[in-house]
């Protein structure tokens, strides 16, 4: 074994942690020190206490002040390898002194006390065979000499104390062996666990990222699809081409349902779904739902039923779009297997416990039910009961994945129980705290208007442009359309604008760079308002757009309303408000 294999286990970290233990030492070396006075003179006391503060000055100097290093220098490794033997040379001393002095109870204590510093130093070799070594070696040498040439011994009895301690030691140097053996094992694996977590990580992180990246180039397309759709219903159409459009915008709503409950089951694992707590309407929520699917389940000749027990409380806490989403998984997954008869949502209080209730939320149906097997397979990301499942009825599998994780993160549980050929029932349990009806204040509803606007749209996808320019232009504003961040900065110098649409990811310059250049006074008004465009779907963007400088950030796909009155609130539009009074219900629009 090399040098360089010597040191390289727990030796150094050993010899640091020593000055931790530094105190209770120094009090067991005074009162050694006092005892060998007592037993051998204080001279003799007296001189193997100063022999011992020189070995502790000496390990507190080669290790203060210095954090532990795997590849300390060679003349610090030396120092610290030196100050060990000299302590193993002092307290081997004592035992020595003591077996001197012929009297039998002092051998017997010897004995013991160098049996003893052995043990100390075969522990040291679950960290370092340097340290068993370097300690250890003085005492056991000692130990087996004094009683074989120094003790009372002859004939037969001194072969039987020389080969007793031969055994004893040979045992001892086969443990130490095994120790070192197994602690380069567990450093081994602990190594390899190492390597594997960072590998996990990694692969985590590169999943993030081409998540990140999947969303940014899926909802580039989709916002032409989606924006030329819904630019389509602000013209002439008739009842046929109308209801080609709303197929239209019905088909890519449900391709960004797809990608959000991948980019859902990815902030999930990556822990970084937050969920909200707010008041909201429990009764409504169930009802929302229940209108959501309604046509659907018409349209199937299947009954869609909401079942409300009378005793559930209707004003709740906590994240309503996340429940609202487990109900609208777990209804949409019924009536996908269920041809005929029914299937039913109900909503009932199990039991109360202070301000909280313990709520079920269940969806029956009486469909094609599964096996066992099938059953065990449910919860998985991208797995369905069958394979056959997939070619009848498509689906990603993760609608059930995602109400899974989304009822542990709300510290519920969801349970699935069902027979091949009889239905399913699908139970979520919740506790929720029990909330007073908020008070009913004045909602607005606002039309806004941004006709005559000149707006600056910076977008590198020509379709991105078009969408934008058809939205705007219908509400009689007006748009002048840039590539990138270096040709709208060209325009800001020359053209006056009311607000610009920027795309973040761009060639040449993206829309932080050209931000920037223009919070500087570079390019026009540094007050300009700006609006980030932008496909990252990822938690915190909006957050961090903003904290850089925008004024709004409106995600891709572009809803023309949401646009609309973000334009109009950042340039401080004429705005019409009309009063209205309802209760806050804290429910999002689907």
């Amino acid at each position: 074994m090399g040098q360089r294999a010597w040191f390289d286990d727990g030796f150094d970290s050993l010899q640091v942690d020593a000055l931790r233990i530094m105190p209770p030492r120094l009090v067991v070396t005074a009162a050694f020190g006092a005892l060998m006075g007592q037993n051998l003179g204080w001279r003799v006391g007296g001189g193997w206490i100063a022999a011992a503060l020189i070995s502790e000055t000496l390990t507190y100097r080669v290790n203060r002040n210095r954090k532990f290093d795997p590849t300390p220098i060679a003349s610090l490794r030396r120092a610290r390898l030196f100050a060990m033997f000299v302590s193993s040379v002092v307290w081997t001393a004592m035992p020595v002194f003591y077996w001197s002095t012929g009297n039998h109870a002092f051998q017997l204590l010897s004995v013991v006390l160098l049996a003893t510093f052995i043990i100390i130093a075969q522990s040291n070799s679950f960290k370092s065979l340097l340290a068993t070594l370097a300690f250890g070696t003085l005492p056991a040498i000692v130990l087996l000499a004094l009683p074989t040439f120094a003790g009372p011994f002859l004939g037969f009895q001194l072969f039987s104390v020389a080969a007793g301690l031969l055994l004893a030691l040979a045992y001892l140097a086969l443990d130490v062996k095994q120790n070192v053996s197994n602690a380069k094992a567990l450093r081994d694996s602990q190594i390899e666990q190492g390597v594997q977590t960072e590998q996990a990580n990694a692969a985590n992180r590169a999943k993030t990222t081409f998540l990140a990246m999947m969303s940014h180039e899926l909802r580039t397309p989709m916002n032409g699809v989606l924006g030329m759709a819904h630019a389509l219903t602000q013209t002439s159409l008739d009842s046929r081409q109308a209801s080609h459009v709303d197929m239209l915008i019905r088909s890519g709503d449900g391709l960004m349902t797809i990608l959000n409950d991948i980019l859902d089951i990815s902030k999930i694992e990556a822990g970084k779904l937050e969920l909200e707590s707010i008041v909201f309407d429990l009764h409504e929520l169930g009802q929302r739902v229940q209108d959501l699917w309604s046509e659907a389940a018409s349209a199937k000749g299947v009954r869609l039923v909401y079942d409300l027990a009378a005793a559930t409380p209707q004003w709740v806490t906590g994240d309503p779009t996340r429940l609202r989403q487990i109900m609208v998984n777990l209804v949409s997954n019924a009536l996908k297997f269920t041809s005929e008869g029914e299937v039913r949502l109900s909503v009932r209080p199990l039991y109360a416990v202070s301000a909280n209730a313990t709520l079920e939320i269940a969806v029956s149906d009486t469909g094609l039910g599964m096996t066992a097997d099938q059953q065990a397979k449910l919860f998985q990301s991208f797995t369905q009961a069958d394979i056959s499942t997939t070619r009848k009825f498509g689906g990603t599998g993760l609608g059930l994945a995602i109400c899974k994780q989304l009822a542990t993160l709300m510290e519920g549980n969801i349970s699935v129980e069902s027979h091949a050929g009889q239905g399913s029932i699908f139970r979520v349990e919740l506790e929720l705290k029990v909330a007073t009806a908020p008070l009913e204040e004045a909602l607005q509803v606002v039309t806004v208007d941004i006709a005559g606007l000149h707006i600056l749209v910076v977008d590198d996808n020509a379709i991105n442009q078009a969408v934008a320019r058809a939205i705007l232009e219908s509400v009689g504003a007006t748009v002048v359309a840039a590539g990138d961040g270096l040709d709208a900065l060209e325009l800001l110098q020359t053209e006056a604008f009311d607000a610009v649409l920027m795309d973040v990811h761009m060639p040449r310059m993206g829309g932080l760079e050209a931000l920037a250049c223009l919070r500087a006074g570079e390019a026009g008004r540094s007050d300009m308002p700006v609006i980030a465009l932008t496909a990252d779907a990822m938690t915190g963007v909006e957050s961090e757009l903003l904290a850089l400088g925008f004024d709004a950030v409106e995600p891709k796909p572009i809803k023309p309303a949401n646009l609309i009155c973000s334009i109009a609130q950042v340039c401080s539009s004429e705005v019409k408000v009309a009063p209205v009074r309802r209760s806050v219900t804290g429910l999002r629009d689907a």
